[in-house]
């Protein structure tokens, strides 16, 4: 805007038109709405409100990070054609290249993006029905703007919009289509989350955080492909069996994929049994004395269900490993007596484990009795494989007391235990 202002080039048009139409107040009308918006987010920022919870507030991250990349992507698109507001005295080209290929309004669809996202950050109910007033405000203008090129420029415009859509689209929907727009969400998404799963689950030393990079890059080979065959373009084509293989085997794996991810989130989310008689504290790392996140959620669901069935005797299971100052199993014990206040009798040690295995192999020893009613306290995303090494060990009677799933890594665990199951099942079968 500044560079086009030292050009004589007034971009701001909003409510400058001298005849005062229906046009003139939609665009007046926006205008106080979109002045309202950042008003209201930048009180919500100062005031700290987040109703709503942290994989919520991330997904507002994302979505405002790409709607200010849509939104400039725009704007670079137009170049000196950009204006706010409809000119209708200035005589411009229809832009109809770049990201307006695929979004006749990629800067009104910028803004919806970037106000949504802020209201997931700092959600409250006026900012939300600030919100919702800008971007139906927004919507009206994109009708005004529509009608207005249209007569314009006649057949070009018309034809422009058989071929691209509002918002986002390549044209009249068809199952092709759908599904490359399922395929790029899947990639965008996908990379946006692998620097969240950066940010929050200690960078690349987490455990396959590669795998939403080689997602990404299935995603976007997909789209590539079937854009290309959208368009008539393809330079490669596969033998039809070869083609339906892919798709069988691809079936498949979903099918798979969603079955265990249904159990997995079923042992999570399942209701602890009253008055066991142990539960077992599974370790999940220390930092020196200090209990990693998940093990610091795990002691506590621990500790609440100590509190609320007081019949029930908890074994403490882990060793110390490296660059831990003492074992798992002291921590949690330090933790549960000094913390909660949970007597120390109540306390079982069992400091030689070093996986899931052995946790519950070294704690079915020291229960001493298969029959004994046992529940599992560990990360939702874990409990399903630690029931099942846990029935193949030989326990007879076990069960979930599930404790938080720590979010927005969660999802990442949760999608990474699909595979810890798929080498469970291997090591037992096969």
């Amino acid at each position: 805007m500044l560079i086009q202002k030292r050009k004589g080039i007034v971009t701001n048009q909003i409510a400058k038109s001298k005849v005062h139409d229906k046009s003139y107040y939609i665009e007046m009308v926006m205008k106080y709405a979109t002045i309202a918006v950042p008003v209201a987010e930048i009180i919500s920022i100062v005031l700290g409100t987040s109703g709503l919870t942290i994989i919520w507030r991330v997904i507002g991250i994302h979505l405002a990070f790409l709607g200010d990349l849509v939104f400039l992507m725009a704007v670079v698109t137009m170049k000196d054609s950009w204006r706010a507001g409809v000119a209708r005295e200035e005589k411009r080209g229809l832009i109809k290249s770049g990201i307006y290929k695929y979004s006749r309004n990629p800067a009104f669809l910028g803004f919806d993006m970037v106000y949504i996202g802020v209201m997931l950050m700092f959600f409250n109910p006026v900012l939300l029905v600030i919100t919702a007033w800008a971007m139906v405000m927004l919507h009206l203008q994109i009708l005004q703007e529509e009608e207005y090129l249209e007569g314009e420029f006649g057949e070009e415009y018309r034809e422009y919009k058989a071929q691209t859509s509002r918002y986002a689209g390549y044209g009249k929907p068809t199952p092709a289509k759908i599904l490359m727009y399922i395929y790029f969400v899947l990639g965008v998404w996908s990379v946006m989350y692998f620097f969240t799963c950066l940010a929050y689950g200690g960078g690349l030393k987490l455990s396959w955080v590669w795998l939403w990079i080689l997602i990404a890059v299935f995603s976007f080979i997909r789209v590539f492909m079937l854009k290309r065959k959208i368009d008539g373009t393809e330079r490669i084509r596969f033998p039809e069996p070869l083609i339906w293989i892919y798709r069988g085997v691809f079936v498949a794996v979903l099918g798979v994929f969603i079955i265990m991810e249904a159990r997995i989130i079923g042992a999570m989310t399942a209701t602890p049994e009253k008055n066991l008689d142990y539960i077992i504290v599974l370790g999940a790392g220390l930092r020196g004395t200090e209990p990693s996140n998940p093990y610091r959620v795990r002691i506590q669901k621990a500790a609440e269900y100590l509190k609320d069935n007081e019949v029930t005797l908890a074994v403490a299971s882990g060793g110390q490993g490296k660059h831990e100052s003492i074992s798992e199993a002291e921590c949690a014990r330090r933790k549960l007596t000094e913390s909660y206040g949970i007597a120390d009798y109540r306390i079982i040690m069992e400091e030689k484990s070093t996986d899931t295995e052995e946790n519950l192999k070294y704690s079915l020893e020291i229960i001493g009795d298969l029959s004994k009613r046992v529940g599992i306290v560990t990360n939702g995303f874990h409990e399903l494989r630690a029931l099942s090494i846990a029935k193949n060990i030989g326990y007879e009677n076990v069960s979930s007391v599930p404790a938080v799933t720590l979010m927005p890594v969660g999802i990442h665990y949760t999608v990474r235990e699909f595979f810890g199951m798929v080498e469970f099942y291997l090591k037992q079968y096969l």
